[in-house]
């Protein structure tokens, strides 16, 4: 995407030279868009041997990248950047069907998330095998994009090609996190975590390592248990090549395209896809484990919340061993934060103190203020605050169901005070659990009451409960409240008591609005009356407890507290 939002396909070469001429990556698609960023940062990483430390990466924040060492690098494995080359790009030269067997043939869809892969429901995957009777074709830029996605987000299960099921790629099931800036330039720079000299030791990427061929492949899976490999590092993590693929070109008028490729088994990976100890994948976060003898574990994007109601998920206090399950509080082993947020957050402290002290060196004039096209608004900003995309594939058995991303400006109390942060969201989430539990014991009350009529015997929990699923008071409340908390959000910087009451307010309004489904599927005969009546008071109590400077209006225009026992 170009900085006035229109968008184009570019070249590596363009987005890696000059990425403050654009505003971001943009491929359309979430997990394209993610593979996209991973592949730019594991090239910078090696092109720049860095960063080294924090203040290298503030460095390039403010003032780009090092183009002659990057240009220097692209020039070194030009050759292996070529998608149909002697050793192309990330795929196994040798895998032509025409040599190696054509049941290794399949039709380019093999690599689509929602297209015609077998590890998809039937949501996306309408034909009954991979590909079915399509012979459609792709660019090879589209190509490109496919084979980037599959190598980093593709399903393990059953595959029948060098041997029976295939691992899953490293991040196939984590959500992914990305911290951005106001140019592509500024974005790569946050999130590319330190990289030490240790580190880079070892950690190559596939396109620097000689060319897999077949054989190589066949002997991982020789024996009944495969070979498996390590990750190294950051850099191996961003291309692994989780499947062996050859794209197989194809002249029609308009150019080359891909219609047909060799696929099957790739390297399988050693240890857990976000790694573990100081191997870890940046981009992922880690919750905390459920007891002391597990270990923390990815957050993945969940069917029936969004990122929001989790969000202190992504802040774990690494000081915390306590946690809840079923059975109470159990000790655990803290989780981390995804090392891009963490490390977004020390350069944007730095880059704003610098981008300070300029200003107070030699403030602009009123013309330059007029006409100034700053290449860094958020740096120079009285508020600096890093936007966060989240991308992920949410899962079931085996299976994509759903693509999402999802997009959160954490605001500069995450940047000046991650603790008190911290705080200010584990209990505002606090508030919303405590108001939505009542909420959702009073619609199960109001089901008791609906079923139990005048009678003395009480209804079978399972009807009960059956009913209350059915009301969508609890759903209502929640969907009612992502906007305003990405207000409370920005809110903390300015007023945070302020904050707190707008929120309150805002869960008193959303849980009415729940409730008042639940009145509405009651009916207005006396049963439902009389169930209403007995029902609300668990959610009367709960409302109880919030801040109010006001008295607060709903949508009709009537009191909270009128507004609920009137019906």
């Amino acid at each position: 995407m170009l900085q006035d939002g229109t968008r184009d396909d570019v070249s590596l070469r363009d987005t890696l030279l000059r990425p403050q001429l654009y505003r971001r990556i943009d491929a359309g698609h979430p997990l394209h868009t993610a593979a996209l960023y991973r592949l730019h940062l594991a090239i910078l990483h090696r092109a720049l041997a860095g960063p080294t430390d924090t203040q290298q990466a503030a460095q390039w924040y403010l003032q780009g990248f090092d183009t002659s060492k990057i240009e220097a690098y692209l020039s070194l494995y030009a050759g292996r950047f070529d998608l149909f080359g002697p050793q192309p790009f990330m795929q196994v030269a040798g895998l032509n069907p025409a040599k190696v067997g054509e049941n290794f043939r399949s039709h380019w869809t093999r690599l689509s998330t929602e297209e015609g892969s077998p590890n998809t429901t039937a949501l996306f995957n309408v034909e009954a095998r991979p590909g079915g009777d399509r012979s459609d074709t792709l660019t090879p830029a589209q190509a490109a994009r496919q084979l980037l996605t599959h190598q980093a987000f593709t399903l393990g299960g059953l595959i029948k090609r060098f041997t029976t099921a295939a691992k899953s790629a490293p991040v196939a099931t984590a959500a992914i996190f990305l911290a951005e800036g106001s140019n592509l330039q500024q974005t790569l720079a946050l999130n590319l975590v330190p990289y030490t000299p240790s580190m880079q030791a070892g950690d190559i990427p596939v396109w620097e390592q000689p060319a897999l061929a077949v054989a190589d492949i066949q002997r991982l899976y020789a024996d009944k248990e495969p070979l498996a490999r390590s990750a190294t590092g950051y850099v191996s993590r961003y291309s692994w090549l989780s499947r062996s693929v050859l794209l197989l070109p194809e002249e029609i008028p308009d150019g080359l395209c891909v219609r047909s490729i060799g696929f099957g088994a790739g390297l399988p990976l050693e240890g857990a896809g976000e790694g573990s100890g100081s191997n870890i994948d940046p981009m992922v976060t880690l919750r905390h484990s459920r007891d002391d003898k597990t270990e923390p574990y990815p957050y993945k994007l969940s069917r029936d919340r969004l990122l929001w109601r989790d969000l202190i998920a992504l802040l774990p206090d690494p000081a915390a061993t306590v946690g809840e399950s079923k059975k109470g509080n159990v000790k655990t082993k803290p989780g981390r934060s995804a090392e891009v947020l963490l490390h977004a957050r020390e350069v944007m402290q730095l880059a704003h103190e610098q981008a300070t002290k300029t200003l107070l060196v030699k403030p602009p004039s009123q013309d330059e203020a007029e006409d100034w096209d700053a290449p860094l608004p958020d740096a120079r900003a009285k508020h600096p605050v890093i936007p966060v995309q989240v991308f992920g594939q949410l899962t079931d058995q085996g299976k994509a169901f759903a693509l999402r991303q999802e997009s959160y400006t954490l605001p500069e109390a995450f940047i000046s005070d991650p603790d008190k942060f911290r705080n200010y969201i584990r209990q505002a989430l606090d508030d919303a659990g405590t108001v939505g539990e009542a909420l959702r014991r009073s619609v199960f009350a109001l089901a008791e009451g609906l079923l139990k009529k005048d009678g003395s015997r009480s209804p079978d929990p399972a009807d009960i409960r059956k009913l209350a699923d059915q009301i969508p008071a609890t759903p209502t409340y929640w969907q009612a409240l992502e906007t305003p908390f990405r207000v409370y959000l920005l809110e903390l910087d300015s007023d945070p008591e302020n904050a707190a009451v707008h929120w309150h307010a805002a869960l008193r309004r959303s849980a009415l609005r729940g409730w008042a489904t639940a009145e509405e599927a009651a009916g207005r005969n006396a049963v439902g009356l009389r169930a209403v009546q007995k029902a609300q008071g668990l959610l009367l109590k709960a409302l109880g407890t919030l801040l109010m400077d006001t008295p607060l209006k709903d949508e009709g225009g009537t009191s909270d507290q009128t507004s609920i026992q009137n019906g």
